[in-house]
């Protein structure tokens, strides 16, 4: 039976992304979808194929033959939509950030666990087979020991003055937050927990009220280093990653290439659409009563982490991480 997806909030990112995907999926069906404008909403529900349209959250909820909530409201509305859903016994995938507050992060994950329903946090990377493969190298001893990790994720976003990103009374905070956020989760998802984080931010291109571009070093648990440059501000970006052992390299753009002293392979990386992965994941784990791929821990984690980044630019020191 597939699952009967609502999608809370069907703004940009679903509209692009999440729905075409939820879609394509054979085990999910689009049931309904919310946005406060209705004729806004029937126009939505109508191009994308949804039974029902709604305008109110609580209707959307509310409505029996929704199964599982895409949760993709600004983030301070997160804590608030994610318990709402799982009072009503609703399966959630929740947009990153998971919430502003890591004490909300802690309300949604007892909500869900107490409700007995499954709650996943999109960090999509995690679901890229690639990134899996990445994670199995690393694992198998392929490159040794771990010494340092490297990432660089940027683009060119102008953006609207009005729009909640650039509040961060509701998006709390900009490249870091938004963006960067996937590759702190990738990094943990990669080599565990991180001890220590510093980090620089700026506002120099658009001159946003949220930092358009952030340089983060962090030191993991297991005493493995970590860069991760992350912006707004640049249009012509080669995204990269970049993992260094004592035995082997790993560099990963549009190439995957692992060099040893045995020589080198290469293989091109297939990039899936950004959130198939993760919504097979959602959809096994719910039928299976498996493992989330990137729970609630998971999303409280990095929070933490984003907020000790914004500490360290705030102090202009080095921040050690909740142990």
């Amino acid at each position: 039976m597939s699952l009967r997806w609502g999608v809370l909030g069907a703004g940009s990112v679903a509209q692009r992304r999440v729905m075409p995907a939820i879609l394509a999926n054979s085990e999910c069906e689009l049931s309904a979808l919310m946005v406060r404008d209705g004729e806004r909403a029937e126009t939505l529900a109508a191009e994308f194929g949804a039974a029902r349209s709604y305008t109110h959250v609580a209707s959307l909820l509310d409505d029996p033959e929704v199964d599982a909530v895409y949760v993709s409201s600004p983030p301070h509305l997160h804590c608030e939509h994610v318990v709402a859903a799982a009072k009503r016994g609703k399966h959630v995938l929740c947009e990153k950030p998971m919430a502003l507050q890591v004490d909300e992060c802690r309300k949604m994950i007892d909500a869900c666990e107490r409700a007995g329903v499954h709650l996943e946090v999109c960090f999509v990377l995690r679901g890229w087979p690639v990134h899996q493969q990445v994670k199995e190298i690393v694992a198998s001893g392929g490159l040794g020991q771990v010494v340092e990790v490297r990432a660089h994720l940027a683009k060119w976003t102008p953006r609207k003055e009005d729009e909640w990103r650039l509040d961060p009374a509701q998006g709390g905070g900009g490249a870091l937050m938004d963006v960067g956020a996937h590759y702190l989760d990738l990094f943990r998802y990669l080599l565990g927990d991180f001890r220590r984080i510093s980090c620089l931010a700026s506002s120099k291109v658009f001159g946003y009220p949220v930092e358009e571009s952030a340089f983060a070093t962090v030191e993991f648990v297991s005493g493995v280093h970590g860069v991760l440059a992350t912006s707004y501000s640049i249009p012509f970006s080669g995204n990269i990653l970049e993992i260094y052992g004592t035995k082997g390299t790993l560099f990963m753009g549009k190439e995957l290439k692992v060099v040893t002293a045995e020589g080198e392979t290469v293989e091109a990386v297939v990039f899936p659409d950004y959130y198939s992965g993760l919504l097979d994941h959602f959809c096994g784990s719910v039928a299976s009563g498996g493992p989330a791929i990137a729970s609630g821990m998971d999303g409280l984690k990095c929070l933490e982490a984003v907020l000790a980044g914004y500490r360290s630019v705030r102090e202009a020191r080095v921040v050690e991480m909740a142990s």
